[in-house]
């Protein structure tokens, strides 16, 4: 399409326009916009103080990440619109993490997904120590966290109606203790004790608890964080922008890697990956989830959800060269007590999970009681120590046939 205004030369200039790329992700909508030679990115947000907390975040990092220029915004009825430079031109199917997970797992070449990494965690190391400081969580960014843990958010939204689990798990509900006290998960037994799990969050998140903070962008997902070898790394999204609980980060990072990024954004919000066809590789080169779950005296879930090579990569190298060092910088002892707050509201407060198939609740129930567990370990959470990728398979298929 083209757009017509006054020239010097005929009296005519023709600048063409392309919009194109539309993607949906929760409520937002983006699209490319190309105006002549120029690139950009255009973001709608339905949320006024979701487009505010745009702003403000996009201030508070660009200082300390590399990102995208934000050219203007404006509002209209019902809709804030943001324009950024797009980074790079060539974005689709290059400009993202997600991206350059999908063509290791399919290509099965490491070399520029290690480049990656290592500039990301520079980078944050870098930023991190510049900025980090003991803060009350009223101090950091609570959109998250605090916001979604507090009496009348999310986990009372989501579990508070007493709404039974679905499939075979009708006569369960999360908030009676006496139906799920008793878990086994892959044959060994668990307590999972969910008025205590939701008052232990409360009291965590609680406004005056104090916690180590930094400027970070707070929402490190495959589509929020990119790369490439030319420009290097790049943050993308900024309503969460700003101070940060350092666990909250790392978390919602992990997390997304081992559960959300890896099977569940996928499977639910297919919509997001329709311009970003190499991400659908994801769902190829990693093995789904096989879950077996049966209900008598105590709840029995079994299951073999491995991450896939790349994403074990992933974990294994933001673990041991950002977030197990910070973490001795900051005397933090236990590396899973200090990150299981965090992990159990992204288990729980991301997607509503009786919402879910009866395969991913109980998935998602499985890896909640093992998280909960005060032996937990973080290599058997995020899957780390399955590296047999034949044993994998075996096990997949063994529970699959009984």
């Amino acid at each position: 399409m083209g757009c017509r205004g006054g020239g010097p030369a005929d009296g005519m200039v023709v600048v063409k326009l392309g919009v194109s790329c539309h993607r949906r992700y929760t409520a937002n909508h983006t699209w490319h916009v190309d105006l002549g030679r120029h690139a950009y990115f255009l973001k709608a947000n339905p949320s006024r103080n979701d487009a505010e907390a745009e702003r403000r975040g996009y201030k508070a990092v660009r200082e300390y990440y590399p990102v995208p220029r934000l050219r203007g915004w404006c509002r209209l009825p019902g809709w804030s619109l943001h324009l950024y430079e797009r980074w790079p031109r060539s974005s689709v199917g290059k400009a993202l993490l997600l991206d350059v997970i999908a063509r290791a797992e399919s290509t099965r070449c490491y070399t520029k997904l290690n480049a990656c990494m290592s500039e990301l965690i520079a980078q944050y190391r870098k930023v991190i120590s510049a900025t980090t400081r003991v803060v009350p969580n009223s101090a950091t960014c609570a959109k998250l966290y605090g916001d979604r843990a507090e009496r009348g958010g999310r986990l009372d939204a989501y579990y508070g109606d007493e709404a039974p689990w679905q499939g075979l798990w009708k006569e369960v509900r999360p908030r009676t203790r006496s139906a799920c006290d008793a878990i086994l998960v892959n044959g060994r037994k668990y307590e999972l004790d969910w008025p205590q799990v939701v008052e232990s969050l409360r009291a965590h998140f609680e406004p005056a608890k104090l916690v180590h903070a930094a400027i970070t962008q707070g929402d490190p997902t495959d589509f929020n964080l990119g790369w490439n070898s030319e420009e290097g790394p790049v943050w993308f999204d900024f309503d969460t922008g700003g101070l940060n609980a350092l666990a909250g980060e790392f978390a919602c990072f992990l997390m997304y890697q081992r559960l959300h990024g890896a099977w569940l954004t996928p499977r639910y919000n297919s919509a997001a990956y329709e311009v970003h066809r190499a991400g659908q590789g994801t769902l190829a080169c990693t093995e789904s989830p096989v879950v077996r779950t049966r209900l008598g005296s105590e709840l029995c879930i079994d299951y073999a959800f491995a991450p896939s090579p790349a994403r074990r990569l992933v974990m294994a190298r933001y673990v041991q060269e950002l977030v197990a060092p910070i973490a001795e910088e900051l005397s933090v002892g236990n590396l899973v007590a200090w990150l299981r707050p965090y992990f159990a509201m992204r288990i729980l407060a991301v997607y509503k999970l009786i919402s879910l198939q009866p395969s991913d609740l109980a998935l998602c129930t499985a890896l909640l009681a093992k998280l909960m567990s005060p032996d937990a370990s973080l290599a058997k959470l995020l899957g780390l120590d399955e590296v047999d990728a034949q044993e994998r398979s075996a096990m997949c298929r063994d529970l699959q046939l009984s």
